[in-house]
This record gives structure tokens, sequence and C-alpha cells, in this order.
């Protein structure tokens, strides 16, 4: 197959692509065309699929032949072009058609986004010292506080609120004499003291016995995560039905064995020892995120497409559709409450969007130019972890199977690679934490 093309260069890392393709290839093709036109057709007499040229022809006119043949050679000329001049593209292209007329050459553009260059900087060159770790006693005795409080036994008494007691409640709160959503429960139980609901809520219940009614009104945090009722004053009505007296769990080895540890002590190494990992996971975590961007500001970027800037929204719209879904609140509610649109939202994202695709755009060009390459096996071992953590779904178990998801772990796997790599160069761990691997 001949053809000629022309590449040129546009803004924002789109190229554009002018194809001409000669009458002489075309020609071949139109009756292969006219077959596939054919096979819709219902013509007395012919069979789908078997209708003469000049029939068809004369039923859907000669150009129309011409542009499905057009189809079948622009495709193989598009990718043929793309291969060869090493393009990258992001998306599909748009197909303009300059030039189709039965006789004459065929001439048409192709207009696609292509990821954008990047110039990397020295990575080496960062340097992050990790802050050390340290977990307080009264961080331990506030976890074993907490076990005490869920293993407590609880009596019913006659007896005033006092803290530290449990309540079984009906509440119902009022903003501008109107109840409000969520602001209202049947027999709920209410540790005084523990903190659970809105500072001042709970300090109003000591003293009330069973069967006592109280009116208060009280004060939303000005930060309250409800934008209608922070800052806002609200009245309660509240009953009390019954008080109980809760008894705290003895620290003793009896406590320890139902944790599955032979003494407190052993419980509260088991404490400390979970506490610093997962205060170790929340460091990297951040350390990771100053480390990226840290090596982003050392990268360089053409421009980027705004085809990835939008998906990169889309999936920011997606996640926090999740995020507010894990809430039990609906999304248009939530939307309310903000008092944005969805295309408001995009717009606030767009930030934040170019950042992640710039993090990604780096962490790409870094893994090519370490020459990493991906281990099948490491691929094949994070499939197998989703297959068994999924192995109750066999919808999702099926879709783990798809080329997509594969290339997607890929990713997954490239990008920790690269990660790994920059933690290497550009982290320092603290003294504290190079005594604690030693130990464990």
């Amino acid at each position: 197959m001949a053809y000629d093309y022309k590449l040129d260069k546009k803004p924002k890392s789109i190229i554009e692509l002018t194809v001409t393709i000669p009458i002489a290839d075309i020609k071949p093709r139109l009756e292969e065309a006219a077959n596939k036109i054919s096979e819709t057709l219902k013509l007395p007499g012919f069979r789908p699929g078997h209708v003469p040229f000049e029939v068809v022809k004369g039923k859907v006119g000669e150009l129309a032949i011409y542009e499905e043949a057009a189809g079948k050679l622009i495709e193989k000329s598009y990718i043929e072009i793309i291969l060869k001049e090493k393009i990258e593209t992001v998306g599909s292209p748009q197909i303009n058609m300059e030039k189709i007329a039965p006789d004459n050459d065929l001439v048409y553009k192709a207009i696609v986004s292509v990821i954008p260059k990047v110039v990397l900087g020295d990575y080496k060159k960062i340097k992050i010292k990790q802050q050390p770790i340290k977990v307080e006693p009264k961080e331990i005795d506030s976890v074993i506080e907490n076990l005490r409080q869920m293993r407590a036994s609880e009596v019913l008494e006659d007896k005033a609120i006092e803290k530290g007691d449990k309540a079984d409640i009906d509440f119902d709160g009022f903003l501008d004499n109107v109840p409000f959503e969520g602001g209202s429960a049947k027999k709920y139980p209410l540790i005084i003291g523990s903190g659970q609901f809105i500072p001042g809520f709970e300090e109003n219940l000591i003293g009330l016995k069973a069967n006592d009614t109280k009116e208060f009104k009280i004060t939303f945090p000005a930060d309250y995560g409800v934008k209608n009722l922070a800052g806002k004053e609200v009245e309660f009505k509240i009953k009390v039905h019954g008080v109980y007296k809760r008894n705290l769990a003895e620290l003793n080895a009896d406590f320890a064995k139902n944790f599955g540890m032979d003494s407190i002590e052993k419980m509260r190494e088991q404490i400390e020892h979970s506490m610093y990992h997962e205060q170790e996971h929340k460091r990297d975590l951040d350390d990771e995120v100053k480390m990226i961007v840290e090596f982003i500001d050392l990268c360089e970027f053409e421009e980027i497409p705004e085809i990835l800037i939008n998906a990169e929204i889309n999936k920011m719209v997606e996640e926090l559709h999740q995020n507010v879904a894990k809430e039990h609140l609906q999304f248009e509610e939530y939307l309310k409450q903000i008092k944005k649109t969805v295309e408001q939202l995009k717009l606030d994202f767009i930030p934040d969007a170019i950042k992640r695709v710039k993090s990604s755009l780096a962490i790409r060009a870094l893994f090519l130019e370490e020459k990493m390459e991906i281990n099948p096996a490491e691929v094949e071992k994070e499939l197998a972890k989703m297959k068994l953590y999924y192995n109750s779904d066999p919808e999702l178990l099926k879709n783990l199977e798809s080329p997509q998801y594969k290339e997607y772990v890929e990713n997954m796997v490239g990008n920790r690679m690269v990660l790994d790599l920059l933690r290497k160069h550009c982290l320092e761990k603290s003294a504290e934490d190079k005594a604690h691997v030693h130990e464990h």
C-alpha cells in the first residue's frame, strides 16, 4: 500500500497527519467495499453480501462505496505511520476527510494527542530526611484503655448519669425549629465521656436519670463536616430510657490472654510494635508525596494534552463519588451541602489533576530512562493476590483475567519499581529508624 504523508506538531502535544492515498490503491478495494455494503441491503433476487457492484452502486451511490473502502485504508495507513514514526498517542484520533471523490486520490487528516516529552532532572540531588518515629507510653495507655472499654461489663441501675456510664437515649435535633438530617435516633446507646458526639452534648446528660427529659441548645464546631450545620446553634430534645454502670476489665494476665498475649507487658510490646508500623506507613506515604513533588519540580514537561487532564479529573470525581458513598451519603446531597455542581468541582480539580498527570509522566519517563524491565513473575504474583482477595466474586474474578487489568497491574508494578529507586537515592533514614530495624 502506497501513500504520502506530512506530519505537523501543534500546541498542547497534538500532532496532525495529512495523508494522501492514491486512487490506484483505492480501486482494488471497491469491490470488497461494495460486498460489505450489500450485506445490509435487502434487494429482491439477491442474497445479502452477493449483490453485483453496479447494482450496489445504483442503490447507494458511488461515493458511499468509496467511503466504505476508505475506512480500512485510513485505519491501516494511520497505524503504519504511527508505528514508523514511533509516535506514542493518547486516545483515538480525530479523522477529517479532506478529499474523497470517485476517481480521485483520497486525502485525510488525523489529529491526535501524544504523550508529552519529559526532560528529567537529576533525582539523585533530592534529599529528604525522614522524621524519627516514637511511640509514647501514653499512646499505648490510650489503646489499652479503649480495649478495657470494649470488654467492660454493664449493669442497669437506677442512678443519675455519670461520666463513664452508658445511657440509652432518644434525641431529636432542630435547626431553626426544623429537624435536620441525621439529628435524631431512638434508644441510642451512648457512653458518656467517649467524645462520640459534638462537644457539650454528652455533658448535658450528666445528672439525668431514666425517664428524664431535657431540652438544650448547643453550637456545632465551625469546622464540622456537614457545611449547613458548621458553626450553627441547634436545639436538642432528649429522653433517657436507661442508665448502665460500666465496670472496666481489670488489667491482669487474664485480660492479656483474651487478646492472645501472655502478660500485660507482652501486650504493651505488641501494641507498640503495631503503632510503630502504622506511624511508619503514614510517614512513608507523606515522604513519598514530598519526594514526588520535588522530582516533578526538577523535570521539564512539554504541554500536557487536555485529554490526559480531563481523564484525571474524571478519575478524581469518581474517587470522590466512592468516598462519599462510604459515608452513606448520596452524591447529589453532598453537592448540595458544598453548594457546587459537578462542573464546578471539575474546575477545582484542575490544578491537582495536572500535578497527578505530571507525576505519572515523570515516573514513566524515569522507568524508560533507567531501562527498567517488569518481571512477569511479579505481575502474576499481584494477580494471584487479587484473585485470592476477590475469590467470592465471580464477576470481578472474570475482570481480573482481562488484558486491560493485566496492563493495569503491569503499570502498578512499574510505578513501584520507580518509587523504590527514588526512595533508595532520596530518603535518608533517621538513626532511630536504623536502630529499630536492627532490633527487629
